[in-house]
């Protein structure tokens, strides 16, 4: 897996973006993801929806590569661990949990995460209802407008449109990230993007296949 980095400094903690969409906190050991919506394929299937069960399952390899690539100790999830119930494609958590038994994972709920008493008994999965604070940045699902304190949320999915020549747009998943809020991209590569105007408070870090690219969008 490729991995490329970015280190900004986030209420004087150093956070270590990356091209898979997460953050690494060194000084905490921690990866810092949002919106894995694990299930939705499943999900999907069982409305006639035809989508391969590979969707969810690539995203769990990913996370798995990741904890042993930053041989992290513990796991936050911002929001939407799972899509909608327990199904089978979220009990492949298990393989996850046996590979990493002493991993600690703390979910912060989102607006999907309505099994989380489930997740908790299931996989010894730590839910918070509202938010999570740790050196005095706080982990919650929905971004706050015009924040003051310092917040790391998901839930928006968010991503940029660039156009590369001829004429050809491109969406990419991103990072926006103001003095005081940073917002993740959606962890799933099974999401959709909201590629709506960002707010000029934000700068923005687009995810590619192969790098970490900052744009200037002002």
């Amino acid at each position: 897996m490729n991995i490329q980095e970015q280190s900004i400094t986030f209420n004087k903690q150093q956070l270590i973006l990356n091209n898979q969409r997460t953050i690494f906190w060194r000084d905490q050991n921690s990866l810092i993801l949002s919106d894995l919506h694990l299930g939705k394929a499943a999900h999907f299937r069982k409305h006639g929806i035809a989508i391969p069960a590979e969707a969810s399952t690539a995203d769990l390899h990913r996370l798995a590569a990741l904890i042993a690539h930053y041989r992290a100790a513990q796991v936050i999830v911002v929001g939407d661990l799972i899509h909608a119930g327990i199904n089978q494609e979220v009990q492949a958590l298990q393989q996850l949990r046996a590979a990493y038994p002493d991993l600690q994972i703390q979910l912060v709920k989102g607006n999907h995460d309505r099994q989380s008493a489930g997740l908790a008994e299931q996989f010894g999965i730590h839910c918070h209802d509202d938010l999570l604070e740790i050196e005095q940045i706080c982990f919650e699902h929905q971004p706050r407008p015009s924040a003051t304190s310092f917040r790391i949320s998901g839930h928006l999915h968010p991503g940029i449109s660039i156009t590369i020549p001829p004429r050809r747009q491109l969406r990419l998943p991103c990072f926006w990230i103001s003095e005081h809020q940073i917002i993740l991209p959606a962890f799933s590569r099974f999401t959709g993007l909201d590629s709506r105007q960002m707010p000029r408070e934000y700068r923005c870090y687009a995810v590619l296949e192969d790098s970490l690219l900052p744009i200037n969008t002002r």
